[in-house]
């Protein structure tokens, strides 16, 4: 009887433990693969996909790339009022003619024009970049050779590279070299001289003077 009972006990254990080990390869064959895995993929760590330059700027929307496009174009802008400034501030001339007057002399020596007495200041002109001595001569029996120049009556000096000669012709309109004016307010007057005592004029004379305004 007691083995009988044993046998029982014995027998049923068995079939509980074959019971177990069947539920449980149960569970690993027929569980999905997505739950049997799910404490693996809980352990991976994601990396940062590595995008290359191209792709960056291909994911860029079209409106992405305007906006760059326009903030460009507003830097370049913002340079050119300069450029053109620069370019706008070009210098420009201007001429001016001061007449002198007329006069004659039969003197083989410098002669004083008082005729021709003008009364010049630079201050007025601006800049003067160049400035020249123009004179109408005439020598009617032309006979020997004519000589004009500018004088400076306030500092007494004659002007450099101011003469003028004819010699031939009975008329000539002749202008100098550039001279240079004296800074300020100066008295200028033309001197004329007859090489050979012959009656020679200066029938108009006058000053040119170029200047630069900016």
């Amino acid at each position: 009887m007691n083995q009988d009972s044993s046998a029982h006990i014995l027998l049923l254990t068995l079939l509980i433990v074959i019971t177990i080990n069947l539920f449980i390869l149960d569970i690993k064959i027929f569980t999905p693969a997505a739950t049997r895995f799910s404490d693996i993929s809980t352990t991976i760590v994601p990396t940062a996909p590595v995008v290359s330059a191209d792709a960056n700027e291909n994911s860029c929307p079209a409106s992405c790339v305007g906006l760059i496009q326009n903030i460009q174009t507003s830097q370049t802008s913002a340079e050119l009022p300069i450029q053109s400034q620069t370019s706008s501030q070009l210098p420009t001339t201007r001429e001016y003619y001061i007449p002198l007057g007329s006069g004659s002399t039969q003197n083989t020596q410098w002669e004083d024009l008082t005729t021709t007495e003008t009364l010049i200041d630079t201050a007025l002109y601006g800049t003067v970049k160049e400035a020249y001595f123009i004179a109408a001569l005439s020598n009617p029996t032309q006979n020997g050779i004519i000589e004009a120049q500018l004088y400076n009556a306030t500092d007494k000096h004659a002007v450099w590279n101011s003469k003028v000669t004819m010699n031939g012709p009975s008329s000539q309109t002749i202008s100098s070299g550039s001279i240079t004016l004296d800074a300020g307010s100066k008295l200028y007057r033309v001197q004329l001289k007859s090489g050979l005592g012959f009656s020679a004029s200066v029938t108009s004379a006058k000053i040119r003077i170029v200047t630069t305004q900016w």
